[in-house]
């Protein structure tokens, strides 16, 4: 089994840090969070530097600041809705008056049986725990930013700059679906514009 190429990338890129970053030295598997040299690693495929490199996760990219792909692996629908912030009144002859302030997006994701780690997804791209440890982070607790893309192959999506978007999380949840070697997860999460 190998990781597929996805030609039109991921949908949704956060930029970030890569707090579990994953050596794609030799075996370049994922250890578990707190193991020790002794302990076993995480099943899943080798994790080597083409991957690491289609996915913008390489292990030198660790501690900078790069939009790093999330998941496809079961991936639902991504809905993209507006929020339009406005004050409207009556006037003394009834009719309504409008002014627009301004209007936000809202975006609403969510994956069934999400591998726990990414040597364990279908693109190699950001897993359940990554997503859960980025959530939990100080970044995760502040506004970041995305990058959405939604047509464009994925080599053009790492370098536009188009549709990047400043967000905060307004929800997420992450429920254990099936445990075993590999844990999987439902993770939802709803982000809004700021």
């Amino acid at each position: 089994m190998s990781f597929e190429n996805l030609p039109k990338g991921s949908v949704l890129y956060i930029e970030a840090k890569d707090p579990l970053c994953i050596t794609t030295y030799s075996p370049a598997k994922f250890a578990y969070p707190g193991a020790t040299a002794n302990s076993s690693t995480a099943g899943g495929q080798d994790y080597n530097a083409t991957v690491a490199t289609r996915n913008i996760l390489l292990p030198a990219d660790k501690d900078i600041l790069k939009f790093r792909r999330v998941s496809e692996h079961n991936r639902s629908e991504f809905s993209v809705g507006t929020n339009r912030i406005k004050q409207s009144s009556r006037m003394a002859n009834g009719t309504l008056r409008e002014f627009i302030v301004a209007d936000k997006k809202i975006f609403s994701l969510s994956w069934s049986m999400l591998p726990s780690y990414r040597n364990e997804t279908v693109d190699g791209a950001w897993g359940a725990e990554d997503l859960k440890t980025f959530y939990e982070s100080l970044a995760g607790k502040k506004s970041f930013r995305i990058k959405v893309n939604t047509s464009t192959s994925a080599s053009a999506a790492e370098l536009s700059t188009d549709n990047i978007y400043t967000v905060v999380f307004t929800e997420f949840n992450c429920t254990l679906y099936k445990r075993g070697i590999q844990p999987y997860w439902s993770v939802s999460c709803s982000l809004e514009q700021v």
